[in-house]
């Protein structure tokens, strides 16, 4: 518990004496007041035992076991609730939360948070930066608010009534999870082990024996100095989240992998980053790079200036870059991605020109 509490608030205080602030490291003097407040409170959850004599599981540590096994099995809030309350009857003397939205409050300092963005119903616009106070689309002149199906009146028009937007996406920012990554001591090691083995073997074992991979450390030889700088692949498909073929509806999740991570470790579910949801009901099709400004945003900061990580590996401070080398898709959304026309005849010329591409023919378009 004291590791995955290290990690969390970026291993800036040494967890073996944490009553003893002259052992800190020079990197807590960052941490904000209440950042110390909150992580003395984990320590002290964390170390604490679920009842007296209990050596096993800590107050923290069996409420984490709990909700991992929520998610795991895909439990209810309301499911987690009444076990909770079962649990905090039967042993009155254990220190068990009583509801799961007292559980929550404990935790959610642990976990990383997203955003949501309101945008245009259309798929015109994202109120967001310099757009986010306006109240019409710049485009469609559409409301931001949703609108009832009766009377075509915006909900939230009165003051008593809650202002519900037409349409929300949902943002999960990426440069908290890629220092999150540095920060876990048993990820960090492997965010760099593409460096540390042979590429000249002819055999593809790894991301990182492709030519794409090769070219681009060419290309940008200041980016690969580093083997800590993260390349990532971008990945994205439509679904149904309500598993009836008959309900027209299409939500679309981007999803980034980190390619520096051995291949039986980059490409588990648990190493995916989810970038964020694009809701439905309809694809975004063209529209998709309305929704992709957030992440191209951070992208572009990433990539020119970079943000401060701990490398809790090596025990220090680096300046941490990520580019994204190449997206996976199928053939629909490989035309959503990059706005090619795939219908017809000229969804075989760009299968050609992909294939004259990778095998390095020379053509005339």
């Amino acid at each position: 518990m004291c590791g995955i509490v290290n990690d969390a608030f970026r291993n800036f205080v040494n967890n073996q004496n944490v009553d003893n602030h002259e052992n800190m490291r020079p990197e807590s003097s960052q941490m904000m007041p209440d950042e110390i407040a909150q992580y003395m409170k984990f320590m002290h959850d964390g170390q604490e035992s679920l009842y007296e004599g209990c050596d096993k599981y800590s107050k923290l540590s069996f409420l984490l076991k709990l909700y991992h096994i929520k998610c795991l099995c895909r439990m209810t809030n309301k499911a987690l609730s009444m076990i909770l309350e079962l649990l905090a009857d039967a042993f009155d003397y254990a220190k068990i939360s009583s509801s799961f939205y007292e559980a929550k409050k404990i935790i959610n300092n642990l976990g990383l948070h997203y955003t949501k963005i309101d945008g245009c119903p259309n798929d015109c616009m994202l109120y967001y930066g310099e757009d986010k106070d306006k109240e019409f689309c710049m485009k469609c002149n559409e409301s931001r608010l949703k609108k009832t199906k009766k009377s075509n009146s915006i909900i939230g028009a009165t003051k008593k009534q809650k202002k519900t937007p037409a349409k929300v996406l949902r943002y999960f920012p990426l440069k908290p999870r890629l220092q999150q990554m540095f920060m876990s001591s048993k990820i960090a090691e492997h965010m760099q082990c593409h460096a540390s083995r042979s590429t000249h073997e002819g055999i593809l074992r790894h991301p990182s024996d492709f030519e794409a991979w090769k070219n681009f450390d060419l290309m940008n030889p200041q980016f690969a100095s580093d083997p800590r700088n993260v390349r990532l692949g971008l990945a994205t498909d439509g679904f149904n989240p309500f598993g009836d073929l008959s309900t027209c509806h299409s939500t679309w999740p981007i999803v980034l992998i980190p390619y520096n991570l051995p291949p039986w470790m980059c490409m588990k579910q648990s190493s995916f980053i989810l970038s964020m949801i694009i809701p439905g009901k309809r694809a975004p099709g063209n529209d998709i790079d309305v929704y992709l400004r957030p992440l191209i945003e951070e992208l572009k900061e990433l990539w020119n200036t970079g943000v401060e990580t701990f490398d809790s590996h090596k025990k220090e401070v680096f300046h941490m870059h990520a580019a994204i080398l190449w997206t996976i898709s199928d053939f629909p959304g490989l035309g959503t991605l990059s706005g090619w026309n795939i219908l017809g005849w000229l969804a075989l010329g760009v299968i050609l020109t992909q294939l004259l591409r990778r095998f390095r023919v020379n053509f005339v378009s």
